[in-house]
């Protein structure tokens, strides 16, 4: 694989926790895998795969069939296969999918009483019921364990049993899909493996295992290495030393596998060997699992408990930008002993991949009803808890990025106008900005320069409310639920997609110089009633999506712009178009 360069940038995955929620992402990766594939040259789909809880899980089956068979083919259906095996049917599914004399009965008494629930939901509450609350469990998951207990002599609670899990299926079932322990190399062109999991002591930072080995010895308990973030930020002061130090890197080794998190004042280091099956439940199991993941802590001595990613950071997107960041930095630092004439900070940059990020949100942000019982409060809360938090995170990236390419324009341009001196006199003064590692310590404008990850493209498929919202829904695992969002999470990816392939378009027209901002504004106002996934799913029939189309095709081919350029902004409409009708009454 070719490392460096201009036109480098990697491709990144990630993947929301949200339980049996997590086959929407099954769904959703066979349309990124079909863009990917037909986009790469060389067969390099993904270069880095992040995940949290379930998304943990699929990140880990996917990573681990690459290393099977050193390549992405097939991995679309292995993730399927995987799915498949963790469906599981139920007695409600007995009584309520086949049997329809129950759901003739239900519906009737549903006319009776209109609080009642409707069949669809009734068939998914008593399933979710009968696989967190009797021994059965789902078999390929967890077994139900029932606890009691008497602390407080609550007749309402201590005299009834409250359930516990035991993961020990899962471990097994994902032993049989994946080779552990996942070790992953650059130089062999492997994609990365990224897993989040919280220290339940010390939830100040997320605890982040890595297939790539660290490219440094784990540091001393007293060599502060934490912002007050919890950010790894030895290799964030990129300094002058790039530049003007032949030495910078002598003292760099290649170390072994190592979290190190917390923050200047209270930091935790644990070793690992590898990412095994034990780090992947690290990242996944909550808090009535019996598997809770310890390891030691060599810095303080005492043990530590790993409990599911999801509650401190459940898209895992600043833990990617931040490992990125760290690794590519330190890479760079290493191998400028390797290059003969040394790189200025602009060189340097331009040899850090950018990054295009995929990222599938299980938890709805915008809902559509106010919840007026019970069940759809506690899941409204659910979804509120886990939804993800990102927005900003991109916002940044974006922002940084554009900042980036801009200083690197403007020294390239002063540079060739011989002021290379006084550019690195505004490159070395002090910065307002102050990175805190243990102590608070100046950084310069070189340091803000290099020490930002790039950012590319973000794709975000989000997946919306359904009718069939139940509390409990991460724990069904019924054929039919699952198949339902493994189809969803498809249909959802393509709209998507293809939405922000016509918004990635205009911006590239619009950066040729081909048409205007305001032009593009308008565009995207055009195609609005086309392109939302929202509006499609919740309100429009089939008639209307291809109306809205035709309007809109109308007001391009009207438009004084080239053949090419219309076919841009014209394909993601027809293919939206094309899905409608081929899903027209099965969603």
């Amino acid at each position: 694989m070719s490392i460096g360069g201009d036109n480098y940038f990697q491709r990144a995955l990630v993947f929301q926790g949200g339980g049996a929620l997590g086959a929407y992402e099954a769904g959703t990766y066979q349309q990124i895998y079909r863009k990917a594939r037909k986009e790469s040259l060389d067969g390099r789909l993904f270069d880095i795969v992040a995940g949290t809880s379930i998304g943990a899980i699929n990140s880990t089956v996917l990573i681990g069939h690459y290393l099977e068979n050193n390549s992405w083919d097939g991995s679309d259906e292995k993730l399927l296969e995987f799915w498949e095996g963790l469906m599981c049917s139920s007695i409600a599914d007995s009584l309520f999918h086949r049997n329809s004399l129950v759901r003739i009965y239900w519906d009737n008494m549903k006319i009776l009483n209109q609080d009642l629930a409707d069949a669809e939901n009734a068939r998914r509450f008593w399933s979710i019921f009968e696989f967190a609350f009797s021994p059965r469990g789902v078999p390929n998951m967890f077994k139900s364990i029932p606890h009691l207990g008497s602390k407080f002599l609550n007749p309402f609670t201590d005299f009834l049993p409250w359930w516990k899990y035991d993961f020990t299926p899962l471990k097994d079932y994902l032993s049989k899909f994946v080779d552990f322990p996942i070790k992953t190399r650059l130089e062999d062109g492997q994609p990365r493996l990224l897993l989040t999991s919280v220290d339940i002591q010390d939830f100040s930072s997320t605890v982040v295992f890595d297939s790539y080995e660290k490219l440094h010895d784990a540091p001393e308990k007293n060599d502060h290495r934490l912002d007050d973030k919890g950010i790894d930020n030895s290799t964030l002061g990129y300094d002058s030393e790039l530049d003007n130090n032949e030495n910078s890197s002598k003292n760099i080794k290649k170390g072994r596998w190592y979290s190190e998190y917390g923050n200047s004042e209270n930091r935790h280091l644990i070793f690992y060997d590898g990412i095994g099956v034990d780090q992947v439940l690290a990242s996944a199991l909550g808090k009535y699992a019996m598997n809770h993941s310890h390891i030691e802590d060599s810095h303080t001595g005492t043990t530590r408990q790993l409990w599911d990613g999801g509650y401190l950071s459940n898209t895992p997107l600043r833990e990617l930008l931040s490992a990125h960041r760290n690794y590519w930095m330190e890479y760079t630092k290493i191998n400028q002993n390797k290059i003969e004439a040394k790189e200025s900070c602009t060189a340097l940059i331009a040899r850090i991949p950018e990054l295009e990020v995929f990222i599938v949100n299980l938890h709805p942000l915008t809902p559509r009803d106010i919840p007026t019982d019970k069940d759809l409060v506690d899941d409204r809360e659910n979804d509120i808890f886990f939804h993800d938090r990102t927005a900003y995170d991109e916002q940044v990236a974006y922002a940084f990025t554009d900042f980036v390419n801009m200083t690197r324009d403007l020294i390239n341009l002063a540079r060739s106008k011989g002021l290379s001196t006084e550019i690195d006199e505004i490159l070395n003064k002090k910065a307002k900005t102050i990175a805190r590692i243990g102590e608070y310590k100046f950084t310069t404008n070189r340091d803000l320069f290099l020490g930002k990850p790039r950012i590319s493209k973000v794709w975000r498929i989000d997946r919306l409310e359904t009718p069939e919202a139940t509390f409990g829904k991460v724990t069904d695992f019924t054929p039919n639920s699952v198949r339902k969002l493994i189809q969803a999470g498809q249909f959802d990816a393509r709209i998507s997609i293809d939405r922000m392939e016509l918004i990635f378009g205009i911006e590239d027209l619009i950066s040729e110089g081909i048409m205007s901002m305001e032009e593009g504004d308008e565009i995207i106002n055009e195609a609005r009633e086309v392109i939302t996934t929202e509006q499609l799913l919740y309100r429009m029939k089939k008639d209307e999506v291809v109306h809205a189309y035709n309007k809109y095709k109308e007001k391009i081919l009207a438009k004084d712009l080239p053949v090419e350029c219309k076919e841009i902004l014209l394909n993601p409409g027809r293919d939206i178009v094309n899905l409608v009708s081929e899903t027209h009454g099965q969603l």
